[in-house]
Protein backbone atom coordinates (compact mmCIF):
# COMPACT_ATOMS: atom_id res chain seq x y z
CA UNK A 1 0.00 0.00 0.00
CA UNK A 2 2.70 2.48 0.44
CA UNK A 3 4.49 1.43 -2.67
CA UNK A 4 0.98 2.62 -4.34
CA UNK A 5 0.55 5.43 -2.55
CA UNK A 6 4.11 6.94 -3.55
CA UNK A 7 3.43 5.95 -7.08
CA UNK A 8 0.15 8.01 -7.00
CA UNK A 9 1.66 11.02 -6.05
CA UNK A 10 4.62 10.77 -8.06
CA UNK A 11 3.71 13.94 -9.72
CA UNK A 12 2.65 15.91 -6.80
CA UNK A 13 6.07 15.22 -4.52
CA UNK A 14 7.93 16.77 -7.94
CA UNK A 15 6.17 19.57 -7.88
CA UNK A 16 6.18 20.00 -4.10
CA UNK A 17 10.11 19.32 -3.85
CA UNK A 18 10.28 22.46 -6.83
CA UNK A 19 8.11 24.54 -4.07
CA UNK A 20 10.17 23.62 -1.27
CA UNK A 21 13.45 23.97 -3.39
CA UNK A 22 12.44 27.45 -4.34
CA UNK A 23 11.40 28.48 -0.94
CA UNK A 24 14.34 27.18 0.86
CA UNK A 25 16.55 28.89 -1.96
CA UNK A 26 16.51 32.36 0.94
CA UNK A 27 17.55 30.15 3.58
CA UNK A 28 19.35 27.28 1.25
CA UNK A 29 17.21 24.69 3.66
CA UNK A 30 15.38 21.82 2.91
CA UNK A 31 12.85 21.64 4.81
CA UNK A 32 14.07 19.00 7.35
CA UNK A 33 17.49 21.05 7.79
CA UNK A 34 14.61 24.38 8.55
CA UNK A 35 13.28 22.22 11.32
CA UNK A 36 16.64 20.79 12.58
CA UNK A 37 17.71 24.44 12.98
CA UNK A 38 14.30 25.86 14.34
CA UNK A 39 14.68 23.23 17.75
CA UNK A 40 17.98 21.66 16.84
CA UNK A 41 16.02 18.09 17.52
CA UNK A 42 18.48 15.63 15.77
CA UNK A 43 14.73 13.07 14.56
CA UNK A 44 13.97 15.88 12.18
CA UNK A 45 17.21 14.78 10.02
CA UNK A 46 15.25 11.24 9.35
CA UNK A 47 12.02 12.75 7.58
CA UNK A 48 11.12 11.68 4.26
CA UNK A 49 8.78 14.09 2.31
CA UNK A 50 6.40 11.28 1.29
CA UNK A 51 5.88 9.63 4.40
CA UNK A 52 4.94 13.49 5.71
CA UNK A 53 2.97 14.09 2.90
CA UNK A 54 0.78 10.92 3.94
CA UNK A 55 0.24 11.62 7.41
CA UNK A 56 -0.97 15.42 6.47
CA UNK A 57 -3.64 13.78 3.87
CA UNK A 58 -5.06 11.15 6.40
CA UNK A 59 -4.79 14.10 9.33
CA UNK A 60 -7.31 16.39 7.05
CA UNK A 61 -9.76 13.41 5.25
CA UNK A 62 -9.87 11.86 9.41
CA UNK A 63 -10.55 15.21 11.39
CA UNK A 64 -14.00 16.00 12.39
CA UNK A 65 -13.03 19.88 13.58
CA UNK A 66 -11.84 21.71 10.89
CA UNK A 67 -13.77 24.57 10.06
CA UNK A 68 -12.49 24.22 6.33
CA UNK A 69 -11.82 20.96 5.54
CA UNK A 70 -12.52 20.93 1.97
CA UNK A 71 -10.36 23.69 1.38
CA UNK A 72 -7.93 22.48 3.04
CA UNK A 73 -7.88 19.81 1.15
CA UNK A 74 -8.13 21.29 -2.01
CA UNK A 75 -4.85 23.33 -0.79
CA UNK A 76 -2.62 20.50 0.62
CA UNK A 77 -3.48 18.78 -2.73
CA UNK A 78 -2.32 20.98 -4.84
CA UNK A 79 1.19 21.10 -3.19
CA UNK A 80 1.56 17.72 -2.69
CA UNK A 81 0.21 17.52 0.78
CA UNK A 82 3.49 19.29 2.05
CA UNK A 83 3.97 21.57 4.98
CA UNK A 84 4.07 24.18 3.25
CA UNK A 85 3.50 27.24 5.99
CA UNK A 86 5.78 25.40 8.25
CA UNK A 87 8.61 25.47 5.63
CA UNK A 88 7.81 29.25 4.64
CA UNK A 89 7.24 30.84 8.10
CA UNK A 90 9.92 28.81 10.31
CA UNK A 91 12.45 29.83 8.89
CA UNK A 92 12.19 33.62 10.13
CA UNK A 93 10.68 32.69 12.96
CA UNK A 94 7.48 34.05 11.43
CA UNK A 95 4.64 31.93 13.96
CA UNK A 96 6.12 33.95 16.74
CA UNK A 97 3.23 36.82 15.18
CA UNK A 98 0.72 34.47 14.36
CA UNK A 99 0.71 33.04 17.96
CA UNK A 100 1.16 36.99 19.40
CA UNK A 101 -2.09 37.26 17.87
CA UNK A 102 -3.72 34.28 18.51
CA UNK A 103 -2.74 35.15 22.48
CA UNK A 104 -4.74 38.98 22.13
CA UNK A 105 -8.02 37.69 20.92
CA UNK A 106 -9.69 38.55 23.63
CA UNK A 107 -8.97 41.90 22.75
CA UNK A 108 -11.49 41.85 19.84
CA UNK A 109 -14.31 40.48 22.05
CA UNK A 110 -13.59 36.72 20.97
CA UNK A 111 -12.98 33.73 22.61
CA UNK A 112 -9.06 31.57 22.69
CA UNK A 113 -11.52 28.72 22.52
CA UNK A 114 -12.94 29.70 18.79
CA UNK A 115 -9.04 29.21 17.79
CA UNK A 116 -7.81 26.54 19.80
CA UNK A 117 -5.45 28.83 20.77
CA UNK A 118 -3.76 26.92 23.58
CA UNK A 119 -3.35 23.59 22.36
CA UNK A 120 -2.36 25.57 19.05
CA UNK A 121 0.46 27.49 21.16
CA UNK A 122 1.64 23.60 23.25
CA UNK A 123 1.29 22.19 19.82
CA UNK A 124 4.22 24.87 18.54
CA UNK A 125 6.50 24.25 21.38
CA UNK A 126 6.47 20.64 21.40
CA UNK A 127 7.61 20.88 17.56
CA UNK A 128 10.12 23.35 18.43
CA UNK A 129 11.17 21.90 21.42
CA UNK A 130 14.78 19.56 20.71
CA UNK A 131 13.78 16.95 23.47
CA UNK A 132 9.54 17.11 23.61
CA UNK A 133 9.83 13.91 20.47
CA UNK A 134 11.78 11.14 19.95
CA UNK A 135 10.81 8.84 17.43
CA UNK A 136 10.04 9.72 13.62
CA UNK A 137 6.69 8.76 13.91
CA UNK A 138 5.79 11.35 16.69
CA UNK A 139 8.02 13.76 14.33
CA UNK A 140 5.28 12.98 11.57
CA UNK A 141 2.63 13.34 13.80
CA UNK A 142 3.20 16.17 15.50
CA UNK A 143 4.71 18.34 11.96
CA UNK A 144 1.26 16.96 10.72
CA UNK A 145 -0.50 18.42 13.08
CA UNK A 146 0.94 21.82 13.36
CA UNK A 147 0.49 22.15 9.83
CA UNK A 148 -2.77 21.43 9.24
CA UNK A 149 -3.74 23.62 13.14
CA UNK A 150 -1.57 26.82 11.53
CA UNK A 151 -3.39 26.84 8.08
CA UNK A 152 -6.82 26.97 10.39
CA UNK A 153 -5.85 29.46 12.66
CA UNK A 154 -4.30 31.62 10.15
CA UNK A 155 -8.01 30.92 8.17
CA UNK A 156 -10.15 31.65 10.77
CA UNK A 157 -8.39 34.17 12.27
CA UNK A 158 -8.00 36.03 8.79
CA UNK A 159 -11.69 35.32 8.08
CA UNK A 160 -12.64 36.75 11.59
CA UNK A 161 -10.87 40.19 11.35
CA UNK A 162 -11.82 40.75 7.97
CA UNK A 163 -15.43 39.36 7.96
CA UNK A 164 -16.06 38.23 11.27
CA UNK A 165 -16.65 35.09 13.22
CA UNK A 166 -20.60 34.70 12.57
CA UNK A 167 -22.19 35.17 9.61
CA UNK A 168 -25.86 37.02 10.45
CA UNK A 169 -27.67 36.08 7.49
CA UNK A 170 -27.37 32.43 8.74
CA UNK A 171 -28.08 33.28 12.27
CA UNK A 172 -30.75 35.80 12.21
CA UNK A 173 -34.09 35.16 10.57
CA UNK A 174 -35.13 38.78 9.34
CA UNK A 175 -31.47 39.15 8.48
CA UNK A 176 -31.81 40.39 4.50
CA UNK A 177 -28.64 42.91 4.44
CA UNK A 178 -26.12 41.36 2.27
CA UNK A 179 -22.70 40.55 3.95
CA UNK A 180 -19.66 39.68 2.41
CA UNK A 181 -18.13 36.26 3.16
CA UNK A 182 -14.55 34.71 2.79
CA UNK A 183 -14.32 32.42 -0.94
CA UNK A 184 -12.01 30.37 -1.60
CA UNK A 185 -9.96 32.56 -3.19
CA UNK A 186 -9.52 35.12 -0.35
CA UNK A 187 -8.39 32.13 1.67
CA UNK A 188 -5.81 30.79 -1.40
CA UNK A 189 -4.40 34.57 -0.81
CA UNK A 190 -3.87 34.17 2.80
CA UNK A 191 -1.94 31.08 3.06
CA UNK A 192 0.28 32.48 -0.42
CA UNK A 193 0.79 35.61 2.54
CA UNK A 194 5.16 35.65 2.44
CA UNK A 195 5.33 38.23 5.09
CA UNK A 196 3.11 37.07 7.98
CA UNK A 197 3.74 40.39 10.60
CA UNK A 198 2.48 42.85 7.59
CA UNK A 199 -0.09 41.02 6.78
CA UNK A 200 -1.34 40.49 10.33
CA UNK A 201 -0.77 44.03 11.31
CA UNK A 202 -2.95 44.82 7.82
CA UNK A 203 -6.11 43.40 9.09
CA UNK A 204 -6.73 44.68 12.65
CA UNK A 205 -9.54 46.91 12.13
CA UNK A 206 -8.78 50.51 12.06
CA UNK A 207 -12.06 52.41 12.19
CA UNK A 208 -12.21 54.30 15.12
CA UNK A 209 -15.55 53.13 16.57
CA UNK A 210 -13.57 49.70 17.14
CA UNK A 211 -10.94 50.71 18.74
CA UNK A 212 -12.84 52.57 21.10
CA UNK A 213 -15.17 49.72 21.93
CA UNK A 214 -11.63 47.48 22.66
CA UNK A 215 -10.94 50.40 25.31
CA UNK A 216 -14.15 50.02 26.66
CA UNK A 217 -13.88 46.51 26.72
CA UNK A 218 -10.52 46.55 28.56
CA UNK A 219 -12.36 48.56 31.22
CA UNK A 220 -14.80 48.74 34.02
CA UNK A 221 -17.55 50.49 32.20
CA UNK A 222 -21.31 49.80 32.81
CA UNK A 223 -24.09 50.76 30.21
CA UNK A 224 -27.47 52.47 32.03
CA UNK A 225 -29.70 49.37 33.42
CA UNK A 226 -26.62 46.75 33.11
CA UNK A 227 -24.50 45.09 35.35
CA UNK A 228 -20.45 45.38 34.10
CA UNK A 229 -20.41 41.25 32.74
CA UNK A 230 -23.88 42.40 30.84
CA UNK A 231 -22.16 45.46 29.60
CA UNK A 232 -19.08 43.32 28.42
CA UNK A 233 -20.97 41.03 26.50
CA UNK A 234 -22.81 43.80 24.80
CA UNK A 235 -19.61 45.18 23.55
CA UNK A 236 -18.78 42.29 22.15
CA UNK A 237 -21.94 41.56 19.90
CA UNK A 238 -21.08 45.08 18.63
CA UNK A 239 -17.75 44.50 17.81
CA UNK A 240 -18.85 41.62 16.08
CA UNK A 241 -21.43 43.91 13.93
CA UNK A 242 -18.58 46.02 13.23
CA UNK A 243 -16.28 43.40 11.48
CA UNK A 244 -19.45 42.65 9.29
CA UNK A 245 -18.76 43.94 5.74
CA UNK A 246 -21.87 45.38 3.41
CA UNK A 247 -22.01 46.59 0.02
CA UNK A 248 -24.37 49.49 -0.05
CA UNK A 249 -22.98 53.11 -1.12
CA UNK A 250 -23.51 54.89 2.23
CA UNK A 251 -22.25 58.36 0.40
CA UNK A 252 -26.43 59.54 0.80
CA UNK A 253 -28.48 57.63 2.84
CA UNK A 254 -31.11 56.94 4.99
CA UNK A 255 -30.01 55.26 7.67
CA UNK A 256 -32.24 53.75 10.75
CA UNK A 257 -31.33 51.99 13.69
CA UNK A 258 -33.81 49.94 15.20
CA UNK A 259 -32.88 49.80 19.05
CA UNK A 260 -31.97 53.87 19.05
CA UNK A 261 -35.60 54.43 17.45
CA UNK A 262 -33.95 56.99 15.26
CA UNK A 263 -33.59 58.01 11.73
CA UNK A 264 -30.24 59.12 10.34
CA UNK A 265 -30.47 61.39 7.15
CA UNK A 266 -26.54 61.12 5.44
CA UNK A 267 -25.47 63.21 3.00
CA UNK A 268 -22.01 63.02 1.04
CA UNK A 269 -20.71 60.55 3.92
CA UNK A 270 -21.87 62.98 6.70
CA UNK A 271 -24.80 62.97 9.04
CA UNK A 272 -27.16 65.81 8.79
CA UNK A 273 -29.91 65.20 10.97
CA UNK A 274 -31.72 62.40 13.24
CA UNK A 275 -35.63 61.83 12.93
CA UNK A 276 -37.48 60.14 16.06
CA UNK A 277 -39.07 56.88 14.65
CA UNK A 278 -41.52 54.41 15.69
CA UNK A 279 -40.21 50.61 15.02
CA UNK A 280 -42.09 47.14 15.04
CA UNK A 281 -42.96 45.75 18.34
CA UNK A 282 -39.93 43.51 19.60
CA UNK A 283 -40.07 40.32 21.79
CA UNK A 284 -37.20 41.93 24.40
CA UNK A 285 -39.47 45.56 24.95
CA UNK A 286 -39.34 45.29 28.48
CA UNK A 287 -35.60 44.54 28.45
CA UNK A 288 -35.99 41.95 31.11
CA UNK A 289 -34.11 39.22 28.53
CA UNK A 290 -30.65 39.29 29.45
CA UNK A 291 -27.43 37.63 27.58
CA UNK A 292 -26.18 36.21 30.88
CA UNK A 293 -29.15 33.83 31.16
CA UNK A 294 -27.71 31.76 28.81
CA UNK A 295 -24.80 29.53 28.88
CA UNK A 296 -25.67 27.68 24.96
CA UNK A 297 -26.99 29.11 21.94
CA UNK A 298 -30.17 31.04 21.50
CA UNK A 299 -31.76 30.53 18.55
CA UNK A 300 -33.30 33.71 17.15
CA UNK A 301 -37.71 33.39 17.25
CA UNK A 302 -38.55 37.22 16.20
CA UNK A 303 -41.68 38.69 17.47
CA UNK A 304 -44.54 38.66 13.76
CA UNK A 305 -43.94 42.73 13.94
CA UNK A 306 -40.26 42.53 14.24
CA UNK A 307 -38.73 45.53 11.69
CA UNK A 308 -36.25 43.49 9.53
CA UNK A 309 -32.73 44.44 8.75
CA UNK A 310 -31.98 44.75 5.76
CA UNK A 311 -30.66 47.53 2.98
CA UNK A 312 -32.56 48.45 -0.68
CA UNK A 313 -33.01 51.66 -2.63
CA UNK A 314 -35.91 53.99 -2.54
CA UNK A 315 -37.32 54.39 -5.41
CA UNK A 316 -40.98 56.59 -4.84
CA UNK A 317 -43.26 57.95 -2.12
CA UNK A 318 -46.62 58.01 -2.07
CA UNK A 319 -48.65 61.03 -0.99
CA UNK A 320 -52.00 60.85 0.57
CA UNK A 321 -51.34 57.00 0.28
CA UNK A 322 -53.25 54.22 0.35
CA UNK A 323 -53.07 51.46 3.23
CA UNK A 324 -53.25 47.81 1.80
CA UNK A 325 -53.70 45.95 5.03
CA UNK A 326 -51.93 42.85 5.59
CA UNK A 327 -53.06 39.95 5.93
CA UNK A 328 -52.52 39.19 9.19
CA UNK A 329 -53.52 42.49 10.21
CA UNK A 330 -56.27 42.11 8.68
CA UNK A 331 -57.27 38.66 10.48
CA UNK A 332 -55.86 39.45 13.51
CA UNK A 333 -56.90 42.95 14.56
CA UNK A 334 -59.55 44.47 11.55
CA UNK A 335 -62.14 41.53 11.63
CA UNK A 336 -61.94 41.69 15.49
CA UNK A 337 -63.28 45.59 15.51
CA UNK A 338 -65.33 44.95 12.55
CA UNK A 339 -67.26 41.82 14.76
CA UNK A 340 -67.51 44.15 17.60
CA UNK A 341 -68.56 47.50 16.00
CA UNK A 342 -70.51 47.34 12.99
CA UNK A 343 -69.71 51.19 12.23
CA UNK A 344 -65.67 50.81 12.58
CA UNK A 345 -64.95 49.96 8.94
CA UNK A 346 -66.77 53.12 7.34
CA UNK A 347 -65.85 55.72 10.34
CA UNK A 348 -61.80 54.45 9.61
CA UNK A 349 -62.12 54.44 6.07
CA UNK A 350 -61.84 51.16 5.32
CA UNK A 351 -63.06 49.33 2.44
CA UNK A 352 -63.25 45.60 1.76
CA UNK A 353 -62.63 43.87 -1.75
CA UNK A 354 -63.40 40.38 -3.09
CA UNK A 355 -61.78 39.11 -5.80
CA UNK A 356 -59.73 42.72 -5.83
CA UNK A 357 -63.19 44.71 -6.23
CA UNK A 358 -64.97 46.87 -3.66
CA UNK A 359 -67.95 45.12 -1.63
CA UNK A 360 -70.48 47.07 0.17
CA UNK A 361 -69.94 45.82 3.82
CA UNK A 362 -72.96 45.86 5.09
CA UNK A 363 -73.97 42.63 3.30
CA UNK A 364 -71.16 40.40 5.55
CA UNK A 365 -72.51 38.41 7.44
CA UNK A 366 -69.28 38.97 9.89
CA UNK A 367 -70.60 36.82 13.01
CA UNK A 368 -69.70 33.82 10.18
CA UNK A 369 -66.40 34.92 9.43
CA UNK A 370 -63.42 33.70 11.52
CA UNK A 371 -59.80 34.56 11.50
CA UNK A 372 -58.48 31.13 9.50
CA UNK A 373 -61.53 31.98 7.11
CA UNK A 374 -61.62 35.53 6.32
CA UNK A 375 -62.16 35.65 2.03
CA UNK A 376 -62.14 39.50 2.22
CA UNK A 377 -59.27 41.78 1.59
CA UNK A 378 -59.24 45.42 3.54
CA UNK A 379 -57.98 48.78 2.17
CA UNK A 380 -58.14 52.09 3.80
CA UNK A 381 -58.53 55.04 1.67
CA UNK A 382 -56.81 58.22 1.88
CA UNK A 383 -57.14 60.84 4.40
CA UNK A 384 -56.09 62.14 7.91
CA UNK A 385 -57.04 58.78 9.65
CA UNK A 386 -55.32 56.78 7.44
CA UNK A 387 -52.53 54.50 9.64
CA UNK A 388 -49.82 55.57 6.95
CA UNK A 389 -50.42 59.60 7.41
CA UNK A 390 -49.70 61.87 4.53
CA UNK A 391 -47.12 60.34 2.54
CA UNK A 392 -45.11 56.69 3.11
CA UNK A 393 -41.51 56.30 1.33
CA UNK A 394 -40.98 52.86 -1.04
CA UNK A 395 -38.08 50.62 -1.33
CA UNK A 396 -38.02 47.30 -2.72
CA UNK A 397 -37.97 44.37 -0.27
CA UNK A 398 -39.45 41.43 0.79
CA UNK A 399 -41.08 42.09 3.96
CA UNK A 400 -43.46 44.64 2.37
CA UNK A 401 -42.46 47.55 4.88
CA UNK A 402 -41.02 51.03 4.00
CA UNK A 403 -41.03 54.28 5.66
CA UNK A 404 -44.31 56.30 6.69
CA UNK A 405 -45.76 59.20 8.43
CA UNK A 406 -48.55 58.96 11.25
CA UNK A 407 -51.30 60.06 12.62
CA UNK A 408 -50.39 58.33 15.97
CA UNK A 409 -48.08 61.21 17.07
CA UNK A 410 -48.75 60.63 20.65
CA UNK A 411 -46.24 57.05 20.43
CA UNK A 412 -43.05 59.44 19.49
CA UNK A 413 -43.09 60.46 23.16
CA UNK A 414 -42.18 57.01 24.90
CA UNK A 415 -38.88 56.29 25.53
CA UNK A 416 -39.44 52.41 23.67
CA UNK A 417 -40.80 53.09 20.64
CA UNK A 418 -40.76 49.67 19.36
CA UNK A 419 -45.19 49.32 18.82
CA UNK A 420 -45.24 49.37 14.93
CA UNK A 421 -46.26 46.36 12.93
CA UNK A 422 -42.73 46.19 11.60
CA UNK A 423 -42.47 49.27 9.19
CA UNK A 424 -40.86 52.41 10.59
CA UNK A 425 -43.36 55.39 11.32
CA UNK A 426 -41.27 58.94 10.64
CA UNK A 427 -42.00 62.07 12.65
CA UNK A 428 -40.69 64.46 10.61
CA UNK A 429 -41.39 62.84 7.16
CA UNK A 430 -41.90 66.39 5.42
CA UNK A 431 -38.11 66.82 6.16
CA UNK A 432 -37.27 63.38 5.02
CA UNK A 433 -39.05 64.15 1.34
CA UNK A 434 -37.02 67.33 1.50
CA UNK A 435 -33.69 65.28 2.12
CA UNK A 436 -34.47 62.95 -0.73
CA UNK A 437 -36.27 65.67 -3.42
CA UNK A 438 -34.03 68.67 -2.46
CA UNK A 439 -35.47 72.14 -3.27
CA UNK A 440 -37.55 71.00 -6.20
CA UNK A 441 -40.70 70.45 -8.04
CA UNK A 442 -41.29 67.23 -6.56
CA UNK A 443 -40.89 68.59 -2.79
CA UNK A 444 -43.16 71.21 -3.13
CA UNK A 445 -45.74 68.95 -4.64
CA UNK A 446 -45.06 66.39 -1.84
CA UNK A 447 -45.18 69.43 0.72
CA UNK A 448 -48.42 70.92 -1.28
CA UNK A 449 -50.07 67.27 -0.28
CA UNK A 450 -48.73 66.76 2.66
CA UNK A 451 -49.98 70.03 3.99
CA UNK A 452 -53.05 70.16 1.94
CA UNK A 453 -56.40 68.33 2.01
CA UNK A 454 -56.57 66.42 -0.97
CA UNK A 455 -57.31 62.51 -0.92
CA UNK A 456 -56.02 61.79 -4.02
CA UNK A 457 -53.07 59.32 -3.63
CA UNK A 458 -50.25 60.19 -5.69
CA UNK A 459 -46.97 58.42 -6.69
CA UNK A 460 -43.88 60.29 -7.10
CA UNK A 461 -40.51 58.65 -8.29
CA UNK A 462 -37.09 59.68 -7.12
CA UNK A 463 -34.89 60.73 -10.11
CA UNK A 464 -32.05 59.16 -8.69
CA UNK A 465 -32.40 56.68 -5.58
CA UNK A 466 -31.67 56.44 -1.91
CA UNK A 467 -29.98 54.20 0.00
CA UNK A 468 -32.00 52.88 2.70
CA UNK A 469 -30.51 50.39 5.50
CA UNK A 470 -32.51 49.43 8.30
CA UNK A 471 -29.86 48.52 10.93
CA UNK A 472 -29.64 46.72 14.90
CA UNK A 473 -26.68 48.45 16.53
CA UNK A 474 -27.10 48.53 20.29
CA UNK A 475 -24.07 50.79 20.89
CA UNK A 476 -22.67 53.42 18.77
CA UNK A 477 -19.65 55.89 19.16
CA UNK A 478 -20.87 59.50 18.89
CA UNK A 479 -18.16 62.09 19.63
CA UNK A 480 -15.90 59.85 21.37
CA UNK A 481 -18.42 58.25 23.59
CA UNK A 482 -20.52 55.24 23.83
CA UNK A 483 -24.18 55.18 23.22
CA UNK A 484 -25.95 52.27 24.69
CA UNK A 485 -29.34 51.40 23.43
CA UNK A 486 -32.38 48.47 24.64
CA UNK A 487 -31.61 45.45 23.16
CA UNK A 488 -35.57 45.03 22.26
CA UNK A 489 -35.57 42.01 19.36
CA UNK A 490 -33.03 39.64 22.08
CA UNK A 491 -30.40 39.69 19.05
CA UNK A 492 -27.75 40.46 21.42
CA UNK A 493 -28.58 37.71 22.69
CA UNK A 494 -28.81 35.63 19.68
CA UNK A 495 -25.51 36.75 18.65
CA UNK A 496 -23.17 36.43 21.60
CA UNK A 497 -24.13 33.04 22.30
CA UNK A 498 -23.63 31.96 19.19
CA UNK A 499 -20.00 34.09 19.22
CA UNK A 500 -18.86 32.11 22.52
CA UNK A 501 -20.01 28.69 22.08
Amino acid sequence: MKIISHCKRATFLFLSCLFLFLNACKSDRTFDEVLYKASKNKIYKEIDTAELADVIEAKIKDSKKLANPKFLLSFYNRNGFQPVLLNQYLPDDQLKDLSHYLKEVENHGLSKQTFDTDNYLAQLERVLNGDAITTIDEAYEAIALLEIQTAENLLNYSNTLNYGLIDPTKVFKRYYMETQRPDTNSMYEVLATKDLKTYLDSIQPKSEDYKILQKALASSIVAPGKSEDETKKTIKANLERLRWKHSYDSTNMVYVNIPSFKLTLIKEGKPVKEIITVVGTGRNNSGNDKISKYSKPVTDAPHSHETPVLSSLMHSVQVNPVWNIPKSIASKEILGHVQNDRFYLVNNGIEVLEDGKVIDSDSIDWSSISQDNLPFRFRQKPGDDNALGKIKFLFKNNSAVYLHDTPAQAAFDRDIRASSHGCVRVKEPLDLAHFIFGDSDKFRLAKSEIEGTSTSAKDIALDQKVTVVLDYVTTVVKDGKIEFFPDIYGLDIVLYTHLMK
